[in-house]
Protein backbone atom coordinates (compact mmCIF):
# COMPACT_ATOMS: atom_id res chain seq x y z
CA UNK A 1 0.00 0.00 0.00
CA UNK A 2 1.48 3.55 -1.22
CA UNK A 3 1.85 5.87 2.20
CA UNK A 4 0.19 8.98 0.52
CA UNK A 5 2.00 11.94 1.47
CA UNK A 6 -1.38 14.79 1.85
CA UNK A 7 -0.27 18.29 2.34
CA UNK A 8 -3.96 20.56 1.87
CA UNK A 9 -3.96 24.15 0.53
CA UNK A 10 -6.96 25.12 1.49
CA UNK A 11 -9.18 22.94 4.17
CA UNK A 12 -11.74 20.31 3.45
CA UNK A 13 -13.79 21.49 6.24
CA UNK A 14 -13.83 24.09 8.77
CA UNK A 15 -14.67 27.59 9.19
CA UNK A 16 -11.99 28.62 6.71
CA UNK A 17 -13.01 26.73 3.98
CA UNK A 18 -16.97 27.20 4.16
CA UNK A 19 -16.59 31.36 3.36
CA UNK A 20 -14.76 30.23 -0.25
CA UNK A 21 -16.24 27.59 -2.52
CA UNK A 22 -13.84 26.36 -5.67
CA UNK A 23 -15.12 24.89 -8.51
CA UNK A 24 -13.17 22.47 -10.92
CA UNK A 25 -14.22 22.56 -14.32
CA UNK A 26 -13.36 19.30 -16.03
CA UNK A 27 -10.14 19.64 -19.03
CA UNK A 28 -11.04 17.01 -21.31
CA UNK A 29 -12.83 13.86 -21.63
CA UNK A 30 -12.31 10.79 -20.44
CA UNK A 31 -10.89 12.36 -16.99
CA UNK A 32 -10.75 9.57 -14.13
CA UNK A 33 -11.58 9.98 -10.44
CA UNK A 34 -10.09 8.48 -7.66
CA UNK A 35 -10.76 6.66 -5.11
CA UNK A 36 -7.71 7.82 -3.41
CA UNK A 37 -5.22 10.42 -4.19
CA UNK A 38 -3.11 7.89 -5.68
CA UNK A 39 -2.96 6.68 -9.17
CA UNK A 40 -3.08 3.16 -8.46
CA UNK A 41 -6.45 3.45 -6.76
CA UNK A 42 -9.81 2.69 -8.40
CA UNK A 43 -11.31 4.77 -10.60
CA UNK A 44 -15.18 5.65 -9.53
CA UNK A 45 -15.86 6.91 -12.92
CA UNK A 46 -14.61 9.33 -15.93
CA UNK A 47 -15.53 12.42 -16.25
CA UNK A 48 -16.34 14.23 -19.81
CA UNK A 49 -14.87 18.19 -20.71
CA UNK A 50 -16.38 21.09 -18.78
CA UNK A 51 -18.35 18.36 -15.99
CA UNK A 52 -18.34 21.04 -12.82
CA UNK A 53 -17.64 19.89 -9.05
CA UNK A 54 -16.86 21.75 -5.80
CA UNK A 55 -13.29 21.54 -5.29
CA UNK A 56 -12.73 19.89 -1.54
CA UNK A 57 -9.46 19.92 -0.97
CA UNK A 58 -5.55 19.94 -2.41
CA UNK A 59 -3.22 16.80 -1.73
CA UNK A 60 0.03 16.02 -2.86
CA UNK A 61 -1.10 12.12 -2.87
CA UNK A 62 1.40 10.37 -4.73
CA UNK A 63 2.30 12.68 -7.17
CA UNK A 64 5.73 14.04 -5.11
CA UNK A 65 7.73 10.35 -5.25
CA UNK A 66 8.30 7.83 -7.59
CA UNK A 67 5.24 4.93 -7.70
CA UNK A 68 6.42 1.41 -7.87
CA UNK A 69 4.59 -1.46 -8.71
CA UNK A 70 4.73 -4.89 -7.65
CA UNK A 71 3.73 -7.15 -10.14
CA UNK A 72 0.91 -9.51 -8.64
CA UNK A 73 -0.65 -12.81 -10.07
CA UNK A 74 -2.99 -11.71 -13.11
CA UNK A 75 -0.85 -8.98 -13.74
CA UNK A 76 -0.20 -8.09 -17.65
CA UNK A 77 1.32 -5.05 -18.68
CA UNK A 78 -1.34 -3.81 -20.41
CA UNK A 79 -3.45 -4.00 -16.95
CA UNK A 80 -1.06 -2.34 -15.50
CA UNK A 81 -0.71 0.04 -17.84
CA UNK A 82 -4.72 1.07 -17.57
CA UNK A 83 -4.30 0.94 -13.70
CA UNK A 84 -2.71 3.79 -13.53
CA UNK A 85 -3.78 5.42 -16.94
CA UNK A 86 -0.20 5.94 -18.60
CA UNK A 87 0.48 3.87 -21.97
CA UNK A 88 2.67 0.35 -22.44
CA UNK A 89 5.41 2.01 -23.89
CA UNK A 90 5.86 4.36 -21.34
CA UNK A 91 6.24 1.52 -18.60
CA UNK A 92 8.58 -0.08 -21.03
CA UNK A 93 10.78 3.13 -21.56
CA UNK A 94 11.10 3.75 -17.80
CA UNK A 95 12.03 0.04 -16.53
CA UNK A 96 14.14 -0.89 -19.64
CA UNK A 97 11.55 -3.55 -21.25
CA UNK A 98 12.36 -5.12 -24.22
CA UNK A 99 9.05 -7.00 -24.39
CA UNK A 100 6.05 -7.13 -22.41
CA UNK A 101 6.89 -9.79 -20.39
CA UNK A 102 6.69 -9.32 -16.50
CA UNK A 103 6.73 -11.68 -13.86
CA UNK A 104 5.17 -11.65 -10.35
CA UNK A 105 6.71 -9.67 -8.01
CA UNK A 106 8.68 -7.88 -10.45
CA UNK A 107 9.28 -3.93 -8.88
CA UNK A 108 7.85 -1.97 -11.68
CA UNK A 109 8.72 2.10 -11.93
CA UNK A 110 5.58 3.86 -12.99
CA UNK A 111 6.31 7.09 -14.68
CA UNK A 112 4.22 10.14 -13.99
CA UNK A 113 3.94 13.71 -16.39
CA UNK A 114 5.42 16.18 -14.62
CA UNK A 115 5.25 20.78 -15.87
CA UNK A 116 8.72 21.73 -15.83
CA UNK A 117 9.64 25.06 -14.38
CA UNK A 118 13.12 26.41 -15.88
CA UNK A 119 14.93 28.73 -13.07
CA UNK A 120 15.23 31.93 -13.41
CA UNK A 121 16.90 35.03 -11.80
CA UNK A 122 15.64 36.05 -8.92
CA UNK A 123 13.72 32.63 -8.21
CA UNK A 124 13.65 31.25 -4.82
CA UNK A 125 12.41 27.74 -3.56
CA UNK A 126 9.08 29.64 -2.09
CA UNK A 127 8.81 31.58 -4.97
CA UNK A 128 7.88 28.88 -7.44
CA UNK A 129 6.35 26.61 -4.57
CA UNK A 130 3.91 29.46 -3.99
CA UNK A 131 3.80 30.24 -8.16
CA UNK A 132 2.37 26.59 -8.25
CA UNK A 133 0.66 26.15 -4.87
CA UNK A 134 2.84 22.73 -4.14
CA UNK A 135 5.11 22.32 -0.88
CA UNK A 136 8.83 23.37 -0.80
CA UNK A 137 9.27 20.09 0.23
CA UNK A 138 7.54 18.23 -2.57
CA UNK A 139 9.96 19.85 -4.86
CA UNK A 140 12.80 19.12 -3.13
CA UNK A 141 12.24 15.27 -2.91
CA UNK A 142 10.27 15.47 -6.34
CA UNK A 143 14.14 16.83 -7.46
CA UNK A 144 16.11 15.40 -5.32
CA UNK A 145 17.56 19.06 -3.84
CA UNK A 146 19.90 18.46 -1.02
CA UNK A 147 19.45 22.36 -0.20
CA UNK A 148 17.34 25.50 -1.17
CA UNK A 149 19.95 26.89 -3.70
CA UNK A 150 18.81 26.97 -7.50
CA UNK A 151 20.78 27.87 -10.45
CA UNK A 152 19.65 30.08 -13.38
CA UNK A 153 18.29 27.61 -15.97
CA UNK A 154 17.91 24.58 -13.48
CA UNK A 155 15.10 22.19 -14.62
CA UNK A 156 12.67 21.64 -12.18
CA UNK A 157 9.88 19.26 -12.07
CA UNK A 158 6.33 20.18 -10.73
CA UNK A 159 4.16 17.40 -8.95
CA UNK A 160 1.03 17.28 -10.70
CA UNK A 161 -1.11 17.17 -7.20
CA UNK A 162 -4.35 15.86 -7.03
CA UNK A 163 -7.99 17.72 -6.56
CA UNK A 164 -10.81 16.11 -4.10
CA UNK A 165 -14.09 16.48 -5.88
CA UNK A 166 -17.59 16.67 -4.23
CA UNK A 167 -19.79 14.65 -7.20
CA UNK A 168 -23.34 13.80 -7.74
CA UNK A 169 -25.14 12.64 -4.21
CA UNK A 170 -22.61 13.76 -2.22
CA UNK A 171 -20.11 11.30 -2.84
CA UNK A 172 -15.85 12.07 -3.18
CA UNK A 173 -13.18 11.41 -5.38
CA UNK A 174 -9.53 12.60 -6.43
CA UNK A 175 -8.91 13.86 -9.95
CA UNK A 176 -5.56 15.24 -10.94
CA UNK A 177 -4.93 18.87 -10.49
CA UNK A 178 -3.71 19.36 -14.32
CA UNK A 179 -7.14 18.11 -15.29
CA UNK A 180 -9.34 20.28 -13.12
CA UNK A 181 -8.23 23.89 -13.03
CA UNK A 182 -10.59 25.24 -9.97
CA UNK A 183 -11.63 29.24 -9.36
CA UNK A 184 -13.19 30.66 -6.28
CA UNK A 185 -16.55 30.85 -6.72
CA UNK A 186 -18.53 34.12 -4.45
CA UNK A 187 -21.40 32.70 -2.64
CA UNK A 188 -25.12 33.90 -3.83
CA UNK A 189 -26.81 35.96 -0.62
CA UNK A 190 -30.05 36.40 -2.65
CA UNK A 191 -32.95 37.88 -1.16
CA UNK A 192 -36.58 38.13 -3.22
CA UNK A 193 -38.26 42.15 -3.24
CA UNK A 194 -41.71 41.33 -1.84
CA UNK A 195 -44.53 43.04 0.38
CA UNK A 196 -42.93 46.53 1.21
CA UNK A 197 -42.67 50.07 0.51
CA UNK A 198 -40.34 51.76 -1.81
CA UNK A 199 -38.79 53.40 1.04
CA UNK A 200 -38.21 50.17 2.34
CA UNK A 201 -36.72 48.41 -1.05
CA UNK A 202 -34.19 51.25 -1.03
CA UNK A 203 -33.10 50.69 2.76
CA UNK A 204 -32.29 46.68 1.86
CA UNK A 205 -29.98 47.84 -0.60
CA UNK A 206 -27.69 48.40 2.18
CA UNK A 207 -27.48 45.25 3.44
CA UNK A 208 -23.94 44.67 3.34
CA UNK A 209 -23.71 40.94 2.69
CA UNK A 210 -26.82 40.36 0.47
CA UNK A 211 -25.18 40.41 -3.37
CA UNK A 212 -28.35 39.29 -5.17
CA UNK A 213 -32.20 41.00 -5.06
CA UNK A 214 -35.03 39.47 -6.87
CA UNK A 215 -37.88 42.03 -7.83
CA UNK A 216 -41.25 40.29 -9.40
CA UNK A 217 -41.10 42.07 -12.23
CA UNK A 218 -42.82 39.81 -15.22
CA UNK A 219 -45.74 37.31 -15.07
CA UNK A 220 -47.13 34.79 -17.51
CA UNK A 221 -49.99 36.20 -20.00
CA UNK A 222 -51.75 34.78 -22.31
CA UNK A 223 -51.22 37.62 -25.16
CA UNK A 224 -48.93 39.63 -26.51
CA UNK A 225 -45.21 38.52 -26.05
CA UNK A 226 -46.76 36.04 -23.40
CA UNK A 227 -45.86 38.32 -20.21
CA UNK A 228 -46.30 41.39 -18.40
CA UNK A 229 -43.75 43.48 -17.47
CA UNK A 230 -43.04 45.85 -14.57
CA UNK A 231 -39.55 46.43 -14.13
CA UNK A 232 -38.28 49.71 -11.72
CA UNK A 233 -35.19 50.49 -13.85
CA UNK A 234 -34.43 52.82 -10.93
CA UNK A 235 -34.42 50.11 -8.11
CA UNK A 236 -31.92 47.90 -10.92
CA UNK A 237 -29.73 51.53 -11.01
CA UNK A 238 -29.97 51.88 -7.23
CA UNK A 239 -28.83 48.11 -6.62
CA UNK A 240 -25.98 48.22 -9.17
CA UNK A 241 -25.07 51.27 -6.91
CA UNK A 242 -24.80 49.32 -3.92
CA UNK A 243 -23.07 46.45 -5.74
CA UNK A 244 -26.35 44.42 -5.75
CA UNK A 245 -26.81 41.67 -9.01
CA UNK A 246 -30.62 42.29 -9.85
CA UNK A 247 -32.01 38.88 -10.90
CA UNK A 248 -35.66 39.64 -12.78
CA UNK A 249 -38.14 37.07 -11.26
CA UNK A 250 -41.06 35.81 -13.70
CA UNK A 251 -43.77 34.05 -12.43
CA UNK A 252 -46.92 31.60 -13.88
CA UNK A 253 -49.64 32.65 -11.47
CA UNK A 254 -49.38 29.08 -10.66
CA UNK A 255 -51.27 28.19 -13.53
CA UNK A 256 -50.46 24.98 -15.13
CA UNK A 257 -53.62 25.49 -18.18
CA UNK A 258 -51.78 28.94 -18.95
CA UNK A 259 -48.10 27.59 -18.47
CA UNK A 260 -48.66 24.85 -20.73
CA UNK A 261 -50.57 26.70 -23.81
CA UNK A 262 -47.49 28.84 -23.96
CA UNK A 263 -44.67 26.14 -23.24
CA UNK A 264 -45.93 23.30 -25.29
CA UNK A 265 -46.30 25.65 -28.28
CA UNK A 266 -43.14 26.41 -30.22
CA UNK A 267 -43.92 29.74 -31.42
CA UNK A 268 -45.29 30.98 -28.66
CA UNK A 269 -42.11 29.47 -26.34
CA UNK A 270 -39.97 31.38 -28.92
CA UNK A 271 -41.59 34.75 -29.05
CA UNK A 272 -41.64 34.37 -24.65
CA UNK A 273 -37.64 34.05 -25.06
CA UNK A 274 -36.89 36.77 -27.05
CA UNK A 275 -38.64 39.31 -25.97
CA UNK A 276 -37.50 38.62 -21.82
CA UNK A 277 -33.88 38.56 -23.36
CA UNK A 278 -34.93 42.07 -24.61
CA UNK A 279 -36.30 43.63 -22.09
CA UNK A 280 -33.46 41.81 -19.77
CA UNK A 281 -30.67 43.17 -21.83
CA UNK A 282 -32.85 46.79 -22.05
CA UNK A 283 -32.83 47.57 -18.62
CA UNK A 284 -29.41 45.88 -18.00
CA UNK A 285 -30.45 43.03 -15.27
CA UNK A 286 -27.63 40.61 -14.18
CA UNK A 287 -30.26 37.62 -14.46
CA UNK A 288 -33.38 36.11 -14.70
CA UNK A 289 -35.52 33.47 -11.73
CA UNK A 290 -37.99 31.72 -13.68
CA UNK A 291 -40.44 30.58 -10.62
CA UNK A 292 -43.28 28.58 -12.27
CA UNK A 293 -44.59 26.47 -9.90
CA UNK A 294 -47.57 24.08 -10.47
CA UNK A 295 -46.72 22.80 -14.06
CA UNK A 296 -48.94 19.92 -15.10
CA UNK A 297 -46.20 16.51 -15.73
CA UNK A 298 -47.41 16.36 -19.66
CA UNK A 299 -45.25 19.89 -20.12
CA UNK A 300 -42.42 18.56 -18.34
CA UNK A 301 -40.22 18.26 -21.55
CA UNK A 302 -41.80 21.76 -22.39
CA UNK A 303 -40.39 23.26 -19.84
CA UNK A 304 -36.94 21.90 -19.81
CA UNK A 305 -37.36 23.03 -23.72
CA UNK A 306 -37.80 26.79 -22.48
CA UNK A 307 -34.93 26.71 -19.81
CA UNK A 308 -32.48 25.59 -22.75
CA UNK A 309 -33.81 28.17 -25.26
CA UNK A 310 -33.56 30.94 -22.66
CA UNK A 311 -30.52 30.04 -21.52
CA UNK A 312 -29.06 29.82 -25.05
CA UNK A 313 -30.51 33.53 -25.62
CA UNK A 314 -29.20 34.55 -22.74
CA UNK A 315 -25.75 33.40 -22.32
CA UNK A 316 -24.22 35.84 -25.48
CA UNK A 317 -25.01 38.77 -22.76
CA UNK A 318 -23.59 37.03 -19.71
CA UNK A 319 -27.33 37.16 -17.72
CA UNK A 320 -27.78 33.93 -14.77
CA UNK A 321 -30.39 32.00 -15.29
CA UNK A 322 -31.83 30.38 -12.10
CA UNK A 323 -34.72 28.15 -11.53
CA UNK A 324 -36.82 27.73 -8.21
CA UNK A 325 -37.93 23.65 -7.75
CA UNK A 326 -40.11 22.67 -5.15
CA UNK A 327 -38.33 20.55 -2.05
CA UNK A 328 -38.87 16.82 -3.91
CA UNK A 329 -42.19 15.32 -2.99
CA UNK A 330 -44.84 12.82 -4.45
CA UNK A 331 -47.24 15.52 -6.35
CA UNK A 332 -47.40 15.54 -9.57
CA UNK A 333 -47.86 19.10 -10.46
CA UNK A 334 -45.91 20.64 -7.69
CA UNK A 335 -42.65 18.36 -7.71
CA UNK A 336 -42.94 15.36 -10.45
CA UNK A 337 -43.49 17.99 -13.06
CA UNK A 338 -39.82 19.17 -12.65
CA UNK A 339 -37.35 17.66 -14.15
CA UNK A 340 -34.38 18.66 -11.76
CA UNK A 341 -31.56 16.58 -13.50
CA UNK A 342 -32.09 18.33 -16.97
CA UNK A 343 -32.47 21.58 -15.58
CA UNK A 344 -29.56 21.30 -13.47
CA UNK A 345 -27.24 20.85 -16.36
CA UNK A 346 -28.92 23.82 -18.43
CA UNK A 347 -29.38 26.66 -15.44
CA UNK A 348 -26.54 28.67 -13.61
CA UNK A 349 -28.11 27.91 -10.40
CA UNK A 350 -31.08 25.77 -8.94
CA UNK A 351 -33.08 27.05 -6.11
CA UNK A 352 -34.67 24.77 -3.79
CA UNK A 353 -37.74 26.65 -1.88
CA UNK A 354 -36.72 25.19 1.50
CA UNK A 355 -39.91 25.86 3.13
CA UNK A 356 -43.86 24.89 2.84
CA UNK A 357 -43.24 21.65 4.57
CA UNK A 358 -46.50 22.42 6.22
CA UNK A 359 -48.26 24.82 3.83
CA UNK A 360 -50.60 27.25 4.23
CA UNK A 361 -53.79 25.37 4.03
CA UNK A 362 -52.31 22.19 5.78
CA UNK A 363 -55.03 20.34 7.65
CA UNK A 364 -52.02 19.86 10.14
CA UNK A 365 -49.83 22.22 12.69
CA UNK A 366 -45.91 22.32 11.44
CA UNK A 367 -42.97 23.66 10.94
CA UNK A 368 -42.48 25.34 7.24
CA UNK A 369 -39.33 24.25 6.96
CA UNK A 370 -37.71 21.87 10.06
CA UNK A 371 -34.00 21.13 9.75
CA UNK A 372 -34.49 17.27 9.30
CA UNK A 373 -36.80 18.05 6.34
CA UNK A 374 -35.08 20.48 4.25
CA UNK A 375 -31.67 18.59 5.02
CA UNK A 376 -33.09 15.44 3.20
CA UNK A 377 -34.69 17.21 0.69
CA UNK A 378 -31.08 19.11 -0.40
CA UNK A 379 -29.43 15.73 -0.13
CA UNK A 380 -32.42 14.39 -3.05
CA UNK A 381 -31.28 17.65 -4.89
CA UNK A 382 -27.48 17.16 -4.85
CA UNK A 383 -28.20 13.11 -6.15
CA UNK A 384 -29.27 15.15 -9.95
CA UNK A 385 -27.41 18.76 -9.54
CA UNK A 386 -24.00 19.55 -8.93
CA UNK A 387 -23.61 20.98 -5.33
CA UNK A 388 -21.96 24.63 -6.30
CA UNK A 389 -24.74 24.68 -8.67
CA UNK A 390 -27.53 24.45 -5.58
CA UNK A 391 -28.83 27.91 -3.71
CA UNK A 392 -30.78 27.03 -0.66
CA UNK A 393 -33.68 29.01 -0.06
CA UNK A 394 -34.47 29.64 3.42
CA UNK A 395 -38.19 31.45 4.98
CA UNK A 396 -37.81 34.56 6.72
CA UNK A 397 -41.48 33.96 7.80
CA UNK A 398 -43.47 31.17 9.75
CA UNK A 399 -47.29 30.49 10.24
CA UNK A 400 -48.70 30.51 13.57
CA UNK A 401 -51.36 27.82 13.70
CA UNK A 402 -54.68 27.98 15.08
CA UNK A 403 -56.69 24.90 16.19
CA UNK A 404 -60.44 25.32 17.48
CA UNK A 405 -60.44 23.25 20.16
CA UNK A 406 -64.10 22.26 20.01
CA UNK A 407 -64.01 21.35 16.45
CA UNK A 408 -60.60 20.39 16.15
CA UNK A 409 -60.24 22.59 12.17
CA UNK A 410 -56.68 24.03 11.78
CA UNK A 411 -55.83 27.18 10.16
CA UNK A 412 -52.57 29.24 9.53
CA UNK A 413 -51.62 32.74 9.29
CA UNK A 414 -48.31 33.97 8.29
CA UNK A 415 -46.10 35.97 10.57
CA UNK A 416 -43.13 37.28 9.67
CA UNK A 417 -40.23 37.31 12.29
CA UNK A 418 -41.18 40.68 14.07
CA UNK A 419 -44.82 39.68 14.22
CA UNK A 420 -43.91 36.49 16.39
CA UNK A 421 -41.19 38.45 18.29
CA UNK A 422 -44.43 40.62 19.78
CA UNK A 423 -46.34 37.30 20.38
CA UNK A 424 -43.75 36.20 22.05
CA UNK A 425 -43.41 39.25 24.38
CA UNK A 426 -47.35 39.85 24.65
CA UNK A 427 -48.08 36.48 26.05
CA UNK A 428 -45.47 36.49 28.06
CA UNK A 429 -44.19 32.89 26.43
CA UNK A 430 -41.41 30.82 26.71
CA UNK A 431 -39.68 29.54 24.10
CA UNK A 432 -39.05 25.58 23.86
CA UNK A 433 -36.03 23.94 21.79
CA UNK A 434 -38.13 21.43 19.74
CA UNK A 435 -35.50 18.95 18.73
CA UNK A 436 -37.07 17.26 15.90
CA UNK A 437 -37.20 20.66 13.87
CA UNK A 438 -33.97 22.40 15.47
CA UNK A 439 -36.17 25.51 16.33
CA UNK A 440 -37.32 27.05 19.19
CA UNK A 441 -41.47 27.01 19.71
CA UNK A 442 -44.26 28.47 21.60
CA UNK A 443 -47.77 27.93 22.22
CA UNK A 444 -50.49 29.30 24.13
CA UNK A 445 -54.30 28.82 24.44
CA UNK A 446 -56.92 31.41 24.31
CA UNK A 447 -60.68 32.03 23.83
CA UNK A 448 -60.98 27.87 23.26
CA UNK A 449 -58.44 28.27 20.72
CA UNK A 450 -54.52 26.33 20.64
CA UNK A 451 -51.71 28.44 18.82
CA UNK A 452 -48.88 27.34 17.74
CA UNK A 453 -45.52 28.50 16.45
CA UNK A 454 -42.26 26.86 15.02
CA UNK A 455 -40.29 30.05 14.78
CA UNK A 456 -37.34 31.12 12.14
CA UNK A 457 -35.01 33.04 14.45
CA UNK A 458 -31.18 33.57 14.39
CA UNK A 459 -30.31 29.73 15.75
CA UNK A 460 -32.80 28.17 13.13
CA UNK A 461 -31.09 30.14 10.44
CA UNK A 462 -27.73 29.65 11.49
CA UNK A 463 -28.33 25.71 11.21
CA UNK A 464 -29.19 26.38 7.38
CA UNK A 465 -26.37 28.34 6.91
CA UNK A 466 -23.99 25.55 8.52
CA UNK A 467 -26.08 23.05 6.02
CA UNK A 468 -24.79 25.23 2.56
CA UNK A 469 -21.65 25.02 4.13
CA UNK A 470 -21.06 21.05 4.76
CA UNK A 471 -22.83 20.47 1.34
CA UNK A 472 -20.52 23.18 -0.99
CA UNK A 473 -23.60 24.67 -1.95
CA UNK A 474 -23.93 27.49 -4.35
CA UNK A 475 -25.56 30.19 -1.72
CA UNK A 476 -28.67 30.56 0.47
CA UNK A 477 -31.48 33.03 -1.02
CA UNK A 478 -34.33 34.35 1.47
CA UNK A 479 -38.39 34.29 1.09
CA UNK A 480 -38.57 37.28 1.88
CA UNK A 481 -36.53 40.56 2.87
CA UNK A 482 -37.85 43.03 5.06
CA UNK A 483 -39.73 40.46 7.38
CA UNK A 484 -36.73 39.05 9.03
CA UNK A 485 -35.43 40.62 12.34
CA UNK A 486 -32.00 42.34 12.35
CA UNK A 487 -30.06 39.78 13.84
CA UNK A 488 -30.76 37.59 11.09
CA UNK A 489 -28.12 39.59 9.22
CA UNK A 490 -25.34 38.48 11.85
CA UNK A 491 -25.73 34.39 10.57
CA UNK A 492 -26.98 35.49 7.44
CA UNK A 493 -23.87 35.68 5.14
CA UNK A 494 -20.45 33.72 4.26
CA UNK A 495 -18.03 36.46 5.75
Amino acid sequence: MLSLLCICFFPASGKAASNTLYVGSVKADNTKVYSSPALGSTVLKTLKKGEAFPVISTVAGDSSKPIVHTVKTGNTLWKVANQYGVSIGDIQKENKLNSTDIIVGQKLKIPQKYKIHTVVSGDTLWKISNKYEVAAADLSKLNNLRTASLNVGQKLKIPDYYHQVQLLDGKKGWIKKSLLPKKAQKRIVMGWKHNGTQENYIKQLKQPHLNVVSPRSYTLTDSGNFFSASVDTKYVQSAHKQGKQVWQLIGNKFDPTLTGSILGNEKKRQKLVSALRDSLVETKSDGINVDFENIDPKNKKDFVRFISELKKALKPHGIILSVDVTRENEDPFWSKSLDRKELGKIADYIIIMGYDEHWGGSPVAGSVSSLPWITEGTKLLMKDVPAHKIILAVPFYTREWVTDLSTKKVTSHDRTMTEVNRIVSAHKLKKVWDKNTSQNYVEYTSKGEKHQIWMEDKKSLGLRLDLVKKNHLGGVAAWYIGSETPDIWDVYHFN
